[in-house]
């Protein structure tokens, strides 16, 4: 199963969360917290469910593929949804995939998958409408959601 990587060139994450096991020594113990426990759950995604990684390090096509990984790992974090059931449905949707007809496939993109997954267990669980997740996905899209630019 190999990535399609035509476009744009990868841009690491500036954030990582393996880049460093060692939280700013003067980071609040919750973040220091929740840090920990977003590198454990990126180090247990193995096998199909395992991130694409360059020298180790978490890559990212483009910053949609990015902000759609810290939504999932943050709304794990708050407690909305068990990470287990995230990536149950991730793998799940990368192996639809997989059995799917090569010639009505679209082409391969982890994130792609990895964001269906996040939007499926987000309206599951009552988080967000179809509608309201078709909207804030046209902010993004805009820029009118930039939470970089404040």
């Amino acid at each position: 199963m190999g990535m399609d990587r035509q476009g744009e060139e990868a841009h690491q994450a500036p954030d990582a969360v393996e880049r460093s096991s060692t939280p700013r020594r003067g980071a609040p113990l919750e973040l220091r917290r929740s840090r920990a426990r977003a590198e454990r759950m990126v180090a247990d995604m193995g096998g199909t469910a395992a991130l694409p990684r360059r020298n180790g390090e978490l890559v990212f096509e483009t910053p949609w593929e990015s902000q759609a990984f810290g939504m999932a790992i943050a709304a794990s974090n708050q407690g909305h949804y068990d990470w287990e059931e995230f990536r149950e449905r991730l793998i799940s949707e990368i192996g639809d995939w997989e059995r799917s007809d090569e010639d009505e496939r679209a082409v391969w993109n982890y994130y792609r998958h990895w964001l269906a997954s996040f939007e499926a267990l987000v309206k599951d669980r009552g988080l967000l409408s179809e509608e309201e997740i078709d909207e804030r996905t046209s902010e993004f899209v805009s820029g009118a959601r930039d939470d970089h630019h404040h």
